[in-house]
């Protein structure tokens, strides 16, 4: 529709001043170029070359890389510092990737691979001149690296091999790759903001026109895909595109916005950390899938790609078929909760994830690119049981590793997603909070939740329901008040304090109540006005009878006027981990976008060699299966 406002506004411009040649001419080019039907290839071209050049980085496809890279980047930034200092890195993880995939695996490269590895750097390096980097200080080590023997172990050459060093690089390279995209022409942003007051009876009858047309597109895209014949991808990004675009326009729309991007499907979709389903503590008592041997399920989850060969055979399935098999026991709502709860509490009790034993396993299967959306959904539906969030953060490790991948993945992504749904709920722990809290996760989602009215960059509502109810749970810790006074927080606040959705609200309004403790805090709230913010909430809420936000409002107001003025920073919340009994596993749905078509090898196959074999394994699980349930589960009245 925006494609079809434009052009109709460019051609009622060339008629207005009786530009009658080029109007013939734009209107000829409209039609070559298909612009009312599908996006400019300008910026479908150019997105193409950036997540192709992406996954052949991320798959170690070193040609293929260089070649898109040197014809997606221009020749200026090749020959500057920047891309020179650049293209000297990726010959660099070229170089090493060999060696750093094993050393990952708890091996060490054999020297003579690791010296033919090295070879091509070396000659790379030798036609270079040391002067054309500047002499970068953070560059030397890559000079030294392949002259020196087992570089890995030298201190001021094995961050190379680090993943530290990888996803910084990754980081930079994806930058390097969006600073292509062409800049959007004004016009679009004129034409927007005209549009925006208000939607009369015109214009929303071309959003339904609109979408019909889509419909109907889409209804023959799928008559040609049944008949065996291929539809151009173009036609399917510009549908989606488009769709996007009317979502802003549609009531509701937005609420199926990131249903839309993860999986086209019906019937899944993700919820919200605080949906009217959820209890304060479920209250199915879990039930033990007797038929599994979990110690075997946990022998080949945490043993290496060679051991796990070696013992199950070439016949076993592969380990994404069995997590995915994990992920379908413990999300699919297929299943009754207590059957699912059983398999997530067997999970954490018989340490599947080899949390307790081989606290190695679990990130290095959340750096698997292959693997880690199903591991971060299986750490999602953990986390949201107490039983699991207590598993998971006995290896912090695993926790920045979250955290990691929270930051350096595209927001919005599927990766992004289950990384923040799991840490959101992994909030609720005081282990979990002091980490997130020094790994700066306050600074990065109060950067997230400010980012409102930026275009591509805008977060969900997903983004913004568990961002800001993760703030809040970090908020209620000193260390987490001290960062959040350090930030814009209430500008922050100030933005999300209207927001249409009551679950923001509510955490935004639980965010503020905690720093409000905090006298240099509520000075500066003061000063910036937002007791006259508050009370003009509060007489609207008052007028839609909406006591929950009312009464919200009033607890701000009395913590923004206290009778006695508190000194410091803020008392702590005063809750534990004891107190930590949050069950919610209704919404696992989230961790449903990634069971995806389940045609091919069944959760029942791909578990059938971890059945149980012997009687005495029934025995023994069921013990410890019980002895872990009267610890986490208190019994119902």
């Amino acid at each position: 529709m925006r494609e079809v406002s434009i052009v109709g506004a460019i051609e009622e411009y060339l008629a207005y001043h009786h530009l009658k040649e080029p109007l013939r001419a734009f209107q000829n080019d409209v039609e070559r170029q298909n612009l009312l039907f599908k996006p400019s290839h300008a910026s479908l071209r150019v997105t193409r070359d950036v997540e192709d050049v992406l996954r052949n980085f991320d798959d170690g496809a070193m040609d293929e890389f260089l070649e898109a890279w040197q014809r997606v980047m221009p020749e200026s930034f090749h020959s500057n510092r920047k891309g020179r200092s650049l293209e000297l890195r990726l010959h660099a993880h070229f170089a090493t990737l060999s060696s750093r995939q094993i050393l990952q695996a708890g091996q060490e490269p054999d020297a003579a691979r690791l010296h033919q590895d090295l070879e091509p750097f070396r000659s790379f390096l030798a036609d270079r001149d040391l002067d054309d980097d500047g002499g970068e200080e953070a560059l030397m080590p890559l000079f030294a690296l392949p002259f020196v023997q087992r570089p890995y172990a030298q201190p001021n050459v094995k961050d190379i091999f680090s993943q530290r060093w990888l996803h910084e690089l990754r980081r930079d390279v994806e930058d390097a790759l969006r600073s292509q995209q062409p800049v959007i022409p004004v016009i679009y942003d004129v034409l927007e903001e005209q549009s925006r007051p208000e939607m009369g009876d015109r214009a929303w009858q071309c959003v339904w026109a609109e979408l019909l047309r889509l419909a109907d597109t889409s209804l023959d895209a799928m008559a040609l895909l049944g008949q065996g014949v291929p539809v151009a991808p173009e036609l399917i990004c510009g549908a989606r595109q488009q769709l996007e675009l009317l979502r802003e326009h549609v009531p509701g729309g937005l609420e199926l916005q990131l249903k839309s991007q993860l999986d086209p499907r019906p019937g899944i979709s993700p919820m919200s950390p605080a949906r009217s389903v959820r209890s304060r503590a479920a209250t199915a008592m879990p039930r033990m899938p007797r038929e599994i041997d979990f110690f075997k399920l946990a022998q080949f989850v945490c043993a290496g790609s060679e051991e796990r060969r070696i013992r199950f055979g070439d016949s076993a399935p592969t380990l994404a078929d069995v997590l995915r098999a994990v992920l379908q026991r413990i999300a699919s709502a297929e299943s009754p909760v207590a059957q699912r709860r059983g398999f997530l509490v067997s999970v954490a009790c018989f340490d599947v994830l080899g949390v307790r034993s081989r606290p190695d396993v679990l990130p290095l299967l959340m750096g698997d690119p292959g693997l880690a959306e199903l591991v971060l959904g299986i750490l999602a539906v953990l986390a949201c049981e107490a039983v699991g969030r207590r598993y998971i953060v006995a290896n912090l490790a695993s926790v920045e590793r979250m955290v990691d991948v929270l930051k350096l993945q595209p927001l919005d992504s599927s990766l992004h997603i289950q990384a923040l749904a799991a840490m959101q709920r992994l909030s609720l722990r005081r282990a979990a909070q002091d980490r997130m809290i020094a790994l700066g996760l306050v600074e990065w989602v109060v950067v997230v939740l400010g980012m409102q009215g930026e275009g591509q960059g805008t977060p969900s509502e997903f983004s913004l329901e568990f961002g800001s109810a993760m703030l809040m749970n970090l908020a209620l810790r000193s260390a987490g008040k001290r960062k959040c006074v350090e930030q814009d927080t209430l500008t922050v606040a100030l933005n999300l304090m209207e927001h249409w959705n009551p679950q923001i609200r509510t955490h935004i309004n639980g965010t503020l109540y905690s720093l409000l403790s905090v006298v240099s805090f509520r000075a500066r709230a003061k000063n910036a006005g937002l007791e006259g913010v508050l009370r003009s909430i509060h007489a609207q809420a008052i007028s839609l009878t909406d006591e929950i936000s009312a009464r919200q409002i009033e607890y701000l107001l009395e913590q923004l006027n206290p009778q006695e003025q508190a000194q410091g920073d803020g008392a702590e919340s005063g809750e534990d981990d004891e107190d930590d009994d949050e069950n919610f596993l209704e919404e696992e749905e989230l961790a449903g976008l990634l069971l995806g078509d389940r045609s091919g090898i069944s959760a029942e196959e791909a578990l059938k060699p971890f059945l149980v074999s012997e009687p005495g394994v029934i025995e023994v699980q069921s013990r410890e299966f019980q002895n872990c349930v009267g610890r986490n589960y208190a019994p119902t009245r």
